[in-house]
C-alpha cells in the first residue's frame, strides 16, 4: 500500500534512502578493508605483518558487536517525501 502524505493528501511520494551512506561505511569498515590496513600500518612501522592482521580482525569483531541488531526488518521506520509539498514524514510499514 502506497502512503499517503499527511500534509496535502497527495499519493505522489516517494522513498527516501541513505543506501549510498550505508554502502560506504560498510565498505570502508569491513574486515577485509581493516586486516590490510593493519597488515599496511605493521609493514610501514616494521613490525609483523601478521600483528597488524590481528588488531585488524580484532577492531572488524568490535565493530561488529558495536552495530545494533534489525531484529524486526519489517517494523522499520521508513522515510517518504511528498513531490507535490515536498514534506518529509514517516511511515511505520
Amino acid at each position: 500500500m502506497k502512503p499517503i502524505c499527511p500534509c496535502c493528501r497527495s499519493s505522489a511520494v516517494y522513498e527516501l534512502s541513505d543506501n549510498a551512506n550505508n554502502t560506504l561505511i560498510e565498505s570502508l569498515f569491513s574486515p577485509a578493508m581493516l586486516v590490510s590496513l593493519g597488515v599496511s600500518i605493521c609493514k610501514t612501522l616494521k613490525f609483523h605483518p601478521a600483528i597488524g592482521a590481528v588488531a585488524g580482525i580484532a577492531l572488524a569483531a568490535v565493530i561488529e558487536l558495536a552495530q545494533p541488531n534489525n531484529a524486526l526488518p519489517m517494523l522499520a521506520n521508513k522515510q517518504y517525501c511528498c513531490s507535490n509539498c515536498t514534506h518529509v514524514f514517516s511511515s511505520f510499514n
